[in-house]
């Protein structure tokens, strides 16, 4: 089976990349696909894509020395330059419907070989072949460099790519399990529009420009000439097993029953990484380690299918690679402030399967057998940094579970030491576990579709979603049994075969979960699974114990070497972590963005709900001091009238900034500030408001570069309405290479409005102005969030920092007039506002009018300004800057608390955020776009290659929605799932 469908083609001037369909070279009406770049604005990539007429554009093109490819994985910015990438080579793996001819072939194909081709650069347009002596034309293949051995920059992300764990089709969608897929013809307005899955979609990301060509550029006809040509090609990663089983019946017809049996397992790219660094959930309810598995039997009578779902403790928590004993786990989160991202992560099931079998196989506490009785506003139920047990990471998540407040016919929870009931290699002791969820398994049932008529007999409405601690030994196990019991029972309830063809249905099936094991094993440890021997036949020998234990010494090899590096390269793939300091966005151009976008504004604050955000803010440089207990006063007290919705507290130095701090810096003293903090707001909160103090804050999240640190809060009433959280660092000390210096900055997304928070510390020395300027230029370019975008791309930017400017005047002199309250005069020499006056440093930001006096430098837990021989010069060097729209300062001051050399400042700042429905977004844009795509002008993916390109001051590429650059239009894509279903609410503690 041969899916090679297009030729690769080169445009020279200006250099463009063609996917031309191997049917339209001989088509006198045949098009195909170009795509080059065009400058434009912003930080950005901007490609153009086309359709273009072979009989009048081809000869503009020369073809590329390569064989046929499959299609285009995507386009991405690499190292500076800008990459598109094609599968070159492949392996047919198995038809899905091979016995349901009325559904046509569903064809599946395993990636081989992927080739990275720049769009401005020819150098590895000829790439160099391995031709070993005597090798056949098949054995021949494209490397990582090119003709003159130079190395593609794209190598690392070519060759996972090419790793054996991608899968495509040509003919189906590969992202829908069968029965998600004849949902999904059911429901869509245009069954032959081709929509795949984002969650199981790797390459998503990498086919932004694509999405965006056929959804804004192409009109309906040609989107549908877009799909059916199949130019992008979605890629799942995980595994495909399959095996085949042909009995003769014998008699004078020679009739036989064929069977076949596919294992498809699909990983999530919500939150995908390796083993110790990607554990639990993330804000948008992604976990990690998330798998659908789909098991297909299929027969000349019928094709069966049944799921079922594997994926992380949806908390979030942690553990470190590499421990003596058991690895300790880190709850980085209580269970009222996990709560939003949980309920996103099963609004999400409930969604897709429609109920839900929790099954863990956490071990449970000896003590009692279970996980006993906590509740969610348990304070035990959040271990701030401290080494928790396995044990106890099973409590927290049937206290999760418990307080989604859902009935048990929507969500149910079965807890199954698998340890302690196998322990002595009884493994037959996983049937009681098949006893205990029977009921559920017999009234989920399975996706069942009559072969010949192609007519549903049964829809699977529900799902058992297992887990252990990292979702695959135990496991695989478990899921394994289930799915053999599944079919086992409808065999010998229907007899649709002979009882020896089933006999070798089952044998086959175990075989195919330990090879699926494995693979799945492989992604999240780079080695495969331990127990495969049970998982295939239920028993354990010596060799399957030695077998786990160099499997096991493996991964510990690959965790302290390997993981770090394959986890920056899926970052860069899925567009997540920091993969956007290596990799700028890549947008198509729309030519009619810069008409549409007056309009889609005013649509959008037509239909947006806004309201009032309030948010305490907080800068203290702790001159490496550790809390020993002191009273903190007043230091976080609340105004009376109103409570804010979010606290944000920056630290600087919150550990000493010598030659070992920099080299590793301890976090003991963020850890011991987590708590201290948390429970000195949530008094703070209680002192203010007395009994009208309702719910609590939670710390959100928390990072730290050295000595710098930035601390989150939330109230938990605001908790549902944040979300794609995320914190990155950003070095300039030593010209970038140290962390002495620079900022930690969190982005999120509060409702629809986008919002950064920079702790920072800059450049020290009285003198040192110019290096300050550098580094916060620094950080304002180089801190890259999510999509790509910079700190001041984002609808709110706060800085707060020890930023390090200084009064420029005698110390004599400084002193005298703080003394005489000539604070107004002394301003005048402030070293950052004359910076801001001359436009040299934060442009478009304003700070409140400074009332207080200097913050720095006390003799360290004095009221004394510098008594040392230095006497530095007393300055306000601790600041809250802030940008954005109606940005409203209400108080602006500092605290006497005397713990370190600085004093703390704060800020109470209001905002206004949006929130806009997501469905309502859509048809206003579809709207929208519409009205040009039905216009009598000539189509622009229809490109006339004698006429020249508009230059960018005739249009260029404007933003394609209201907003702020870092706005995320499909931000939260379970709202809508959660709306529906009928939470109830926590009860205040």
């Amino acid at each position: 089976m041969d899916a090679r469908r297009f030729f690769v083609y080169i445009g020279r001037r200006p250099r463009a990349i063609a996917l031309v369909p191997s049917a339209a070279l001989a088509d006198p009406d045949g098009t195909f696909l170009s795509m080059r770049l065009r400058s434009g604005p912003g930080a950005g990539v901007t490609v153009e894509m086309g359709t273009e007429r072979v009989a009048s554009a081809l000869r503009n093109y020369a073809p590329l020395d390569v064989d046929a490819v499959y299609g285009c994985v995507g386009i991405l910015d690499c190292r500076g330059d800008t990459y598109v990438f094609l599968v070159t080579r492949c392996q047919y793996m198995c038809d899905l419907a091979e016995h349901s001819p009325r559904q046509g072939p569903k064809h599946v194909f395993r990636v081989l070989q992927v080739l990275a081709l720049s769009l401005s650069d020819p150098t590895f347009d000829s790439p160099a072949y391995r031709r070993m002596p005597g090798a056949m034309h098949d054995d021949v293949a494209p490397t990582d460099f090119d003709a003159y051995d130079l190395p593609n920059p794209c190598s690392q992300l070519t060759q996972f790519l090419s790793s054996g764990a991608f899968y495509f089709s040509p003919t189906f969608d590969v992202t829908r399990s069968a029965q998600s897929q004849r949902l999904r013809a059911l429901a869509a307005d245009d069954p032959h529009i081709h929509d795949p899955d984002p969650k199981f979609q790797w390459n998503t990301n990498m086919l932004q420009p694509f999405a965006g060509y056929r959804l804004r550029v192409c009109g309906p006809a040609a989107r549908r000439a877009f799909d059916g040509a199949r130019y992008a090609v979605p890629l799942i990663q995980g595994s495909v097993e399959s095996f085949y089983s042909t009995q003769n019946m014998g008699g004078p017809d020679g009739r036989h029953v064929s069977v076949a049996c596919h294992l498809v397992s699909r990983s999530s790219a919500m939150r995908s990484g390796m083993r110790f660094l990607t554990r639990g959930i993330d804000d948008e309810g992604g976990v990690a380690n998330e798998v659908e598995t789909e098991t297909v039997l299929a027969t000349p009578d019928f094709c069966l299918s049944h799921v079922q779902v594997r994926g992380s403790v949806p908390a979030f928590w942690s553990q470190d690679g590499v421990q003596l004993g058991a690895h300790k786990v880190r709850i980085a989160r209580s269970a009222k402030a996990t709560l939003p991202a949980a309920k996103r992560h099963f609004a999400d099931l409930l969604a897709r399967y429609k109920r839900v079998d929790v099954v863990s196989l956490l071990r449970l506490h000896a003590a009692t057998g279970d996980y006993g009785s906590v509740s969610a506003a348990d304070p035990r139920m959040v271990a701030h940094g401290a080494g928790t047990s396995e044990a106890d990471l099973g409590r927290f998540y049937r206290v999760l579970v418990s307080s989604l407040a859902l009935p048990d016919a929507l969500v149910s929870y079965t807890a199954f030491d698998y340890n302690a009931e196998v322990r002595g290699g009884n493994f037959d002791r996983v049937q009681a576990l098949v006893r205990q969820i029977a009921p559920r398994l017999e009234s989920f049932k399975y996706f069942l579709v009559d072969s010949a008529s192609d007519e549903v007999v049964s829809f699977q409405r529900g799902v058992q979603r297992t887990n252990c601690i990292d979702c695959l030994d135990r496991t695989n196990v478990v899921q394994s049994v289930v799915s053999r019991a599944v079919i086992g029972e409808f065999l010998r309830q229907n007899s649709p075969v002979p009882q020896f063809t089933a006999a070798a249905v089952m044998d086959g099936l175990g075989r195919a979960w330990a090879a699926n094991g494995d693979a799945i094993s492989r992604l999240y440890t780079g080695t495969g699974a331990l127990k495969s021997d049970v998982t295939a036949s239920g028993r354990s020998g010596w060799a399957g114990f030695l077998s786990d234990a160099s499997k096991s010494l493996s991964r510990l090899v690959q965790n302290s070497f390997q993981d770090r590096g394959k986890q920056g390269v899926i970052d860069v793939l899925l567009g997540a972590g920091d993969s956007a300091l290596q990799s700028r966005p890549v947008a198509v151009y729309d030519p009619y963005a810069s008409a549409i976008a007056p309009e889609l504004e005013r649509e959008l604050l037509r239909i947006g709900r806004q309201s009032t955000v309030r948010a305490m803010l907080c800068t203290y440089n702790m001159h490496g001091c550790p809390y020993r207990g002191e009273p903190l006063g007043s230091w976080l007290a609340m105004p009376r009238d109103a409570r804010p919705d979010i606290v944000v507290v920056a630290f600087q130095e919150i550990v000493s900034l010598d030659v070992q701090s920099v080299i590793a810096a301890d976090t003991a003293n963020r850890r011991v500030w987590e708590q201290v903090l948390t429970a000195e707001i949530n008094s703070q909160h209680r002192a203010a408001l007395g009994d009208l103090a309702e719910g609590e804050y939670a710390l959100v999240s928390s990072e730290q570069l050295v000595g710098v640190a930035l601390l989150f809060f939330a109230h938990d009433t605001v908790l549902p309405r944040i979300h794609g959280l995320q914190m990155v660092k950003h070095k300039t000390g030593l010209a970038g290479m140290a962390g002495n210096k620079g900022c930690v900055a969190m982005h999120m997304m509060f409702d629809d409005t986008s919002v950064c928070i920079v702790a920072a510390h800059l450049a020290s020395g009285s003198s040192n102005v110019a290096e300050r300027n550098a580094d916060y230029h620094a950080i304002r370019t180089g801190a890259r969030l999510p999509h790509g975008c910079c700190i001041d791309d984002h609808d709110y930017s706060f800085w707060l920092g020890d930023l390090n400017y200084r009064v420029a005047l005698p110390n004599d002199r400084v002193r005298a007039m703080i003394a005489q309250g000539q604070l107004r005069a002394l301003l005048e020499h402030d070293q950052l506002g004359a910076q801001m006056a001359q436009g040299a440093v934060f442009r478009g930001y304003r700070e409140a009018r400074i009332k207080f006096e200097p913050t720095y430098k006390y003799d360290t837990g004095t009221t004394r300004y510098d008594t040392s021989d230095k006497m530095r010069v007393p300055s306000w060097t601790d600041r809250i800057m802030c940008r954005g729209r109606d940005v409203r300062v209400l108080e602006y001051y500092r605290d006497e608390i005397c713990i370190s050399d600085h004093k703390p400042v704060l800020a109470m700042v209001e905002f206004d955020v949006v929130s806009i429905d997501k469905a309502q977004k859509q048809q206003i844009i579809a709207r929208l776009y519409s009205k040009f795509h039905a216009a009598p002008a000539a189509p622009p993916e229809l490109i006339d290659v004698d006429t020249p390109l508009p230059s960018d001051a005739d249009g260029g590429s404007a933003p394609a929605s209201a907003g702020s650059a870092c706005s995320e239009g499909e931000s939260d894509p379970f709202s809508d799932a959660v709306d529906d279903i009928p939470w109830k609410p926590l009860q205040p503690s």
